[in-house]
């Protein structure tokens, strides 16, 4: 049962990130940069760190997407207890949890290029996001 459990949730939250836009669109990006008050300097300067997450962040969405389609295969089993439908929601959440360290290790990395006290906006900012993140 706890297994069931475990892989409806993670397919359902798994269906949910997905569908959900890249964490950092266009209009966040030009948003974040409002806020902070980045000069053209610090643009220049975090592009290139921007540009390496965008893609771990792409890589990480599809082996979560491939995941997904593992859980989906072994759910059409019908084996609630599966050895597959648990390796399934072990490897869906082993890559959502890189994705948010990740995730942590790029606001840091921007913190570097930023003043102290654009960094601790940066950090109010995502603190302000996680709290209201469902």
């Amino acid at each position: 049962m706890v297994v069931t459990v475990a892989a409806i949730s993670s397919f359902c939250t798994l269906r949910w990130v997905a569908a959900r836009p890249p964490v950092v669109s266009a209009e966040a990006h030009e948003w974040l940069h409002r806020e902070l008050h980045i000069t053209p300097e610090q643009h220049k300067a975090l592009e290139p760190i921007e540009k390496r997450f965008a893609e771990k962040e792409r890589m990480h969405r599809e082996e979560m997407r491939t995941a997904n389609r593992e859980l989906a295969a072994a759910i059409r089993k019908g084996n609630a207890n599966s050895p597959e439908i648990a390796a399934a929601v072990h490897k869906i959440h082993l890559h959502m949890g890189d994705l948010q360290k990740d995730s942590l290790d790029h606001i840091f990395e921007m913190r570097a290029v930023l003043t102290p006290e654009q960094g601790d906006k940066l950090l109010q900012l995502a603190e302000k996001a996680l709290e209201e993140t469902p």
